[in-house]
């Protein structure tokens, strides 16, 4: 199997580190040299330009950052649609409904264009346990299916029209989000009222309050105040803008997401604060700051210690 892959950040990088231990020939592209270092390291074809990479893959996967950077990897002057050897496009980038729909657009003629929106991170991706939500053409979604197979043993197909998989990931996300934002804030209140933090999530966690907010790695970052679970703010941040745009779009009134509304507002005031670059599990400083508490435990930040 021949598969390129454009983006070896968090995602892109684990991506690539469960291809190659299952004896994909990988060709890779990115703009960092420590990341296409490692990539190569594991046994990767470097490629100097996205053109380049599906110049020999017929398959090339997209894992980036930004819609700027999507769009680009995909139909820029040096774009994969450009290639030689490309016959499908797996864009597993967040990049909304609107864009994605647009992308499916320029690859038509080309090559097919699957929207492949994924969740789970990084640990996920590298251990084959990624959840993927598939739109796309059915012969185009069947063609892929063993790459599928490969990165995740859950994964939905949502539709036959590139976005859906996009809206798909857009709602997934907004609830991490806002379990994230509704839990940090209880927290604080809790620690303010003299309840002990681990005391609190070891409660919550076996509780009707149960959710993602208080997962094990994200708790442990902030009692030990590394504030390392993973993803940056700002990504959340882009998909809590996104979606509020494609809500726009189809002309989905605000009024009736009060609770996401507000949610969104303490996501943005972080980034505001110039916190976008910080861990998601960072967000709780703008709660702690507000309130003038801290959350924090013992030195290792276990639960129940």
């Amino acid at each position: 199997m021949k598969v390129g892959l454009i983006g070896l950040g968090n995602m892109g990088g684990a991506i690539a580190e469960r291809l190659l231990a299952k004896g994909v020939e990988l060709y890779v592209c990115d703009l960092d040299r420590e990341a296409r270092e490692r990539a190569s390291a594991q046994g990767a074809v470097i490629c100097d330009l996205p053109s380049d990479v599906a110049d020999h893959a017929p398959t090339v996967i997209g894992c980036l950052p930004t819609v700027t950077a999507a769009e680009s990897i995909l139909s820029g002057p040096d774009g994969v649609l450009r290639g030689q050897a490309i016959s499908c496009y797996v864009e597993m980038s967040t990049i909304g409904p609107i864009s994605a729909a647009q992308h499916a657009a320029r690859a038509e003629g080309r090559c097919s264009f699957i929207d492949a929106a994924i969740s789970g991170g990084s640990a996920a991706a590298a251990a084959g346990e990624l959840v993927i939500m598939l739109a796309g053409a059915p012969d185009a979604l069947a063609g892929i299916a063993p790459l599928v197979d490969i990165l995740s043993s859950r994964h939905f197909v949502v539709g036959d029209k590139p976005g859906q998989a996009q809206a798909m990931k857009l709602v997934n996300n907004l609830l991490a989000a806002a379990n994230m934002a509704n839990s940090f804030e209880a927290l604080t209140l809790g620690v303010a009222m003299g309840l002990r933090p681990e005391r609190i999530v070891e409660v919550v966690n076996v509780s009707s309050g149960q959710n993602t907010g208080l997962v094990d790695r994200r708790v442990k970052a902030i009692l030990s105040r590394r504030f390392d679970s993973g993803p940056k703010i700002d990504l959340l941040v882009k998909d809590i803008d996104l979606a509020f745009k494609q809500a726009a779009a189809i002309e989905f009134p605000v009024s009736a997401l009060p609770s996401l509304a507000g949610m969104a507002q303490l996501w943005n005031r972080a980034a505001a604060n110039g916190m976008g670059t910080e861990d998601v599990s960072a967000l709780i400083r703008v709660v702690e700051q507000a309130a003038d508490v801290e959350v924090a435990g013992t030195e290792r930040g276990e639960v129940g210690e």
